[in-house]
């Protein structure tokens, strides 16, 4: 089988609100589209009603081999394909396969971007010549720059990232 006809997840901007929209239609033209939604209670002035809400806004899921990629750009509301590097990012189906079991149990789920740093977390490399190599914050000062103590290569040593090449494990 040729890359081309195997099917990989992958994220896509949307329009504001458009999520559960944008998944029906691309569905709709069977194009494997996933959203996780989670159940909320909101209040109004009069009332309280129990409504379903993405669990991340902006973003919908699709499986999709890349030669269904102009059909999902084409689609109304879509924006983007989410990109590392320039190149459409691949999800693994073992996440998207976690995310369904974890909305499907019901566990109370939020999503919040990562936004400090601290001594002592372990991270993982995430691009660069380094990528996949996990290590120790030893300094998050607050500037651009960590420092990171790479444990796995057998060796002490410390580099400075930016922030965005790693991810916290």
């Amino acid at each position: 089988m040729t890359t081309e006809k195997i099917k990989y997840w992958h994220a896509i901007y949307v329009s504001s609100r458009a999520e559960k929209k944008v998944c029906e239609n691309l569905n709709n033209r069977n194009i494997e589209a996933y959203v996780p939604v989670v159940k909320t209670i909101r209040q109004w002035s009069d009332r309280k009603k129990k409504i379903e809400l993405p669990l991340i806004s902006g973003y919908v899921f699709v499986r999709i081999n890349l030669s269904e990629k102009d059909s999902v750009l084409q689609t109304k509301s879509v924006v983007n394909f989410v990109k590392s590097q320039g190149v459409i990012a691949t999800i693994r189906e073992e996440e998207i396969e976690r995310l369904k079991q974890l909305v499907e149990l019901g566990y109370h789920l939020e999503v919040a971007p990562l936004t400090k740093i601290n001594h002592g977390d372990k991270i993982k490399i995430t691009s660069g010549t380094l990528k996949g190599i996990e290590g120790v914050v030893i300094d998050a000062n607050g500037n651009k720059l960590i420092e990171v103590l790479l444990e796995s290569i057998g060796q002490c040593i410390r580099v400075k990232l930016p922030k965005e090449m790693i991810l916290t494990a």
